[in-house]
């Protein structure tokens, strides 16, 4: 796995069918529809209200793809905070203006013939303010999807770092998710590897556990095991690979399955 298929399957995990370009089309169909129904007048009636939402939404639209491929990785992710939010109030002020223009000229007058004056604070404000609310929620959901990517990038840093391990008069470079289990017996530390190999390094188990990421758990105070190759366990054992391991009673299920991305079988 190369180290941008972690952060390229968060990704494609927020879009349906793994398509970025269809997720936005529903996403807008299904906002365009919505909202023309919970904004529906009686008195005017479902085609003007249908009308009107297609008025607006290319002002909405251009606001939300401004703040999350311009604003956003331009200025908020770089931490040019002042930067941001003088341009995200420019944006909004001008998608705001560009919204209560569509509405005055393409709904109020050519449809109804009679408007309210443009420059009508209310009418300004409640424009700012739906131009703000879509682009809150979208950049919302972003940022959602950005937080689960830097997650990923971090956990998946972590795995990578090698660990110095000092045994047979050599010093080897372990990958953390090569490494099986730890075992301690006395002063000595026993390393079992995916491949078999098993590497004795002098040295307490507490101490070797401070080097490994946070996929390594100690289940016994002889123990310390590598989450992501336990297959099984029960009250008493933890099963890595064909090996079963004892279990200590303070090491609760949710300790054994919480870093894992699928469940783990409890045998009976």
């Amino acid at each position: 796995m190369t180290a941008y298929e972690p952060e390229q399957s968060i990704r494609h995990s927020f879009y349906l069918f793994g398509s970025r370009v269809l997720t936005h089309i529903l996403f807008w169909v299904g906002y365009y529809v919505l909202f023309s129904l919970v904004w529906m007048k009686p008195d005017k009636g479902y085609f003007a209200s249908f009308y009107l939402e297609f008025v607006l939404l290319p002002a909405r639209l251009a606001a939300v793809y401004a703040m999350i491929y311009v604003l956003m990785p331009r200025f908020l992710l770089v931490r040019q905070y002042a930067r941001f939010l003088m341009s995200y109030a420019g944006l909004i002020v001008l998608a705001g203006l560009v919204h209560r223009l569509s509405a005055y000229f393409f709904y109020e007058q050519l449809m109804f013939g009679q408007a309210d004056p443009f420059f009508d604070p209310g009418a300004l404000m409640r424009a700012a303010l739906l131009v703000n609310t879509t682009v809150v929620f979208v950049a919302a959901a972003k940022m959602f999807q950005l937080y689960l990517v830097e997650v990923e990038k971090n956990r998946t840093a972590d795995a990578s770092v090698k660990v110095a391990v000092r045994a047979n008069r050599r010093t080897y470079l372990l990958d953390p998710p090569d490494i099986l289990y730890l075992e301690s017996m006395g002063n000595y530390v026993t390393y079992i590897l995916a491949d078999g190999e098993k590497l004795v390094v002098h040295g307490s188990i507490k101490a070797a556990l401070e080097d490994l990421p946070e996929t390594f758990l100690r289940i016994h105070r002889s123990y310390v095991v590598n989450k992501d190759h336990v297959t099984a366990f029960n009250g008493d054992k933890v099963q890595v690979g064909a090996t079963d391991l004892p279990r200590g009673k303070d090491i609760n299920d949710a300790m054994l399955t919480s870093l894992k991305p699928v469940g783990v079988a409890e045998t009976a």
